[in-house]
């Protein structure tokens, strides 16, 4: 029964029996020769069949509430029955974040990693989602997790940089002044909200943000490509803009790092994953500060 009900979760997962049979890396006559045993020994259907892959019935999701947990428990004992190392380097680790904390922060800090990993980008919400549906191993995000079914490991967290072009002087004013040198110069931003700049000019410089935003695009690698070509100054966390620093490609116009808040990045994962090794092992890379 125990390998039917781990074809029966990943069918729930993936939402198909062919998914499934690529994550059990079984053929598909298998897998449905396993649902159609577990249906029988059920006694109803567990799924609907439509065009686009199954549906589960109301069975299906009690069914699944029920041995979700003892399935994923019982894999991570079965895998590190098999492996001689920390790392399960055999076994795809599925992780998800935004593609900018992903080049910035994770992808400096896995020299010499051996296990594969396959990525995924999104928005926060969007990936703990996949995450508590098993087709994410782990999310790493900025916002609190908040869902009973996940945990969280803290990771480092991210001071954040005001910089601005590679040739712009730097202000040649007291820290009283500055709100109002960059409220006569052009903005560029990864959103019209701007939550952190706003605190920042209000809270600890004293006046509102009032500077013309002539770039605003969702993407942090997009606003320091703006600012390098002298469109204005920003404010990003330090893992979007660390290289571009390095380079001489922007500057740093004042140290605020220990005026703002720094970034709280979380590396999110189902309660069951709580022992795994490889999901330890990164989160320990994760908080290294680099």
């Amino acid at each position: 029964m125990a390998e039917a009900f781990r074809v029966f979760v990943a069918i729930y997962r993936a939402g198909s029996v062919s998914g499934a049979a690529r994550e059990r890396h079984l053929t598909q006559p298998a897998v449905s020769a396993q649902l159609a045993a577990l249906e029988t020994r059920v006694g109803e259907a567990l799924f609907i069949r439509t065009p686009r892959g199954v549906t589960p019935t109301e069975r299906g999701k009690l069914l699944y509430a029920a041995v979700a947990d003892a399935v994923d428990r019982l894999d991570n004992v079965a895998r590190g029955l098999r492996v001689s190392r920390p790392i399960l380097a055999e076994t795809p680790l599925r992780l998800g974040s935004t593609p900018e904390f992903l080049h910035g922060h994770v992808l400096p800090r896995l020299k010499g990693w051996e296990q594969p990993l396959h990525l995924s980008f999104g928005e926060a919400r969007g990936l703990l989602e996949r995450v508590e549906a098993g087709t994410l191993d782990a999310a790493l995000v900025s916002v609190p997790v908040q869902n009973r079914a996940l945990s969280e490991r803290a990771l480092a967290g991210v001071p954040y940089v005001l910089i601005g072009p590679p040739d712009w002087p730097a202000p040649d004013v007291p820290l009283s002044g500055l709100a109002g040198w960059l409220n006569a110069r052009p903005w560029v931003s990864s959103s019209v909200e701007l939550p952190v700049t706003r605190r920042f000019f209000l809270g600890v410089l004293g006046e509102r943000f009032a500077a013309w935003q002539t770039v605003v695009a969702p993407d942090l690698r997009a606003v320091v490509g703006a600012a390098e070509v002298g469109l204005g100054a920003t404010l990003v966390p330090l893992f979007a803009v660390q290289d571009a620093l390095e380079r001489g490609h922007v500057r740093e116009l004042w140290n605020v790092r220990p005026l703002i808040a720094p970034e709280r990045w979380r590396m999110a994962y189902r309660v069951a994953d709580e022992d795994r090794a490889d999901l330890r092992a990164l989160a320990g890379r994760l908080g290294e500060a680099g």
